[in-house]
């Protein structure tokens, strides 16, 4: 009978030194280690405690700065918020439990960068056979020194650049720059515009594309007349400009004063002009126009007056013509024509 009764006491002991190991005071914190958090975002520290009914909590930076957080405790639980995340956040935090005569401390370092979306920024238009500047914008970053850039057209890899400059605790804005000549093969073709951020085991990575616009200037720009340049007085004339760019250039149709200041006419390709005067002499203008430039040539149209008296003498007939046209130059043409009728 003793014997059965030191088997039981043997069990219930072992029982308990497990059901006490299992409560035994212990402290968690979450995340473990180090924290990686962005400037301006909202992030969260957990302390957790077990195997203590009511224990108490602090927070404290390891070199006594403020927190500046937040801290929340229910129960056995500890939460330090950081709304928004700022540099002053950027410190080792120490989280302290305290249950009965036990003290338990964990840590976690919580280090902050910055990183934005990326820019694309050319020097102008792109123009076919002209040197451009293409730039690549990281605003408001931190850490830079742990920031590298490429900078692509297409596939092909125009640079890279590692930033490893020491850098202090302020965002700053990095740049790549690449001066290159557009061809009429890039149309269509993209600029990536991709960056790195080395923080965590992992990189932070943005990638901003923009679509290459080539344009080349207005040139050849010619202009047809129909009927002829020369017109008689209430004639009709039909004049058609085109001109050679990309994009299309835009036509703009003009007239040039006796003061050599041009009159705007009309903004399409064609241009038809009826119930023509001698005033309507002059010289027309068709300019093609597009975003990086322009290119024109004019034309001169000629009205004509033309008259005709006819007179009985001995017998015949005498028919005179005379035609007058005024010029750009202002000066004024005569014809006389007889015929002879028996």
């Amino acid at each position: 009978m003793p014997e059965k009764m030191v088997t039981i006491s043997g069990a219930s002991a072992v029982l308990w030194i497990l059901f006490a190991a299992s409560q035994a005071f212990n402290l968690e914190i979450s995340p473990e280690y180090r924290m990686v958090a962005q400037i301006g975002d909202s992030v969260s520290l957990t302390c957790t405690t077990t195997g203590c009914e009511s224990p108490s909590f602090s927070w404290r930076t390891q070199i006594d700065s403020p927190l500046n957080g937040k801290v929340k405790t229910e129960g056995s639980k500890s939460i330090l918020t950081m709304d928004p995340v700022s540099f002053e956040n950027e410190h080792a935090y120490l989280c302290t439990a305290t249950c009965g005569s036990g003290k338990l401390e964990r840590g976690i370092q919580v280090d902050v960068y910055s990183f934005q979306d990326l820019e694309i920024q050319l020097s102008g238009p792109l123009e076919v056979g002209k040197p451009a500047m293409v730039k690549c914008l990281a605003p408001d970053v931190y850490p830079a020194d742990s920031l590298e850039m490429d900078l692509l057209k297409g596939d092909h890899l125009l640079k890279t650049q590692l930033f490893v400059e020491e850098v202090k605790k302020s965002l700053v804005t990095k740049s790549l720059e690449v001066t290159f000549t557009p061809v009429i093969e890039d149309i269509g073709k993209a600029l990536v515009c991709r960056a790195k951020l080395y923080m965590d085991s992992e990189p932070t990575t943005r990638e901003t594309v923009k679509e290459l616009q080539v344009y080349t200037s207005p040139k050849n720009t010619v202009i047809s007349v129909y009927p002829s340049r020369r017109l008689q007085e209430g004639g009709a004339v039909t004049m058609t400009c085109s001109s050679e760019g990309l994009p299309a250039p835009e036509i703009f149709w003009s007239r040039k004063l006796d003061n050599g200041v041009l009159q705007p006419l009309s903004g399409n390709a064609t241009l038809t002009l009826v119930a023509m005067r001698m005033e309507d002499s002059g010289i027309y203008v068709c300019e093609g126009v597009n975003l990086i430039g322009r290119n024109k040539t004019e034309v001169e149209l000629i009205v004509q007056d033309g008259r005709m008296k006819s007179q009985m003498n001995n017998g015949h007939q005498l028919t005179v013509y005379l035609t007058f046209a005024k010029s750009s130059a202002f000066y004024f043409i005569c014809y006389l024509i007889l015929f002879h009728v028996l």
